[in-house]
């Protein structure tokens, strides 16, 4: 009949206490690293959004105004985006939008 064999491993506290210790740092910065980052994209992209928000009033502006007849054509002629209130809506929620990430971004720094 053959032999069992039997194999223990030793486990020393002090090892697993270090490696314990050195991955909480590496998750802590890592943790750290990401939050910094998040910080400084959402500042920029709120940034960003300065000329979008131009955009989107002056496309409802600009519909408007096509609307009314006082321009000849708008870019869109037919469908959702061809309406004013469209472009005004989209342009008040990307503003508030734009608002809401800059608070946040300002009270974290």
């Amino acid at each position: 009949m053959p032999e069992t064999r039997v194999t223990a491993i030793a486990i020393h506290p002090e090892r697993t206490e270090a490696v314990l210790q050195s991955t909480t740092t590496v998750l802590s910065r890592a943790g750290v690293w990401a939050a910094d980052t998040a910080q400084k994209f959402g500042a920029l992209l709120s940034a960003l959004m300065g000329p979008a928000i131009f955009s989107a009033y002056a496309f409802a502006v600009w519909s408007l105004a096509a609307n009314l007849g006082w321009t000849d054509t708008f870019v869109f002629t037919a469908g959702p985006l061809s309406n004013w209130l469209v472009w005004l809506g989209i342009a008040i929620l990307v503003n508030l939008a734009a608002s809401v990430l800059k608070r946040h971004t300002a009270l974290e720094q």
